[in-house]
């Protein structure tokens, strides 16, 4: 996290990744139940665009990067 103004600071955060990755897991499913419960998508095309992020398959090769 890095901020510039007239003086300069800089603070290094080290976050485990299971962690961050439960974090925005749940915030993405907030945001599509969001979008399906105001009619913007269905709840099939949330199941769908989501699912990936759930798969187990997919933990690895995000961990791995």
């Amino acid at each position: 996290m890095r901020k510039f103004a007239t003086s300069g600071w800089e603070k290094v955060f080290e976050c485990d990744r299971t962690q961050v990755l439960d974090v925005f897991r749940g915030f993405l499913q907030e945001v599509m139940q969001l979008a399906v419960d105001k009619g913007f998508i269905t709840a099939e095309e949330k199941d769908e665009f989501i699912s990936p992020a759930f798969a187990s398959s997919t933990d690895a090769v995000v961990l791995s990067k």
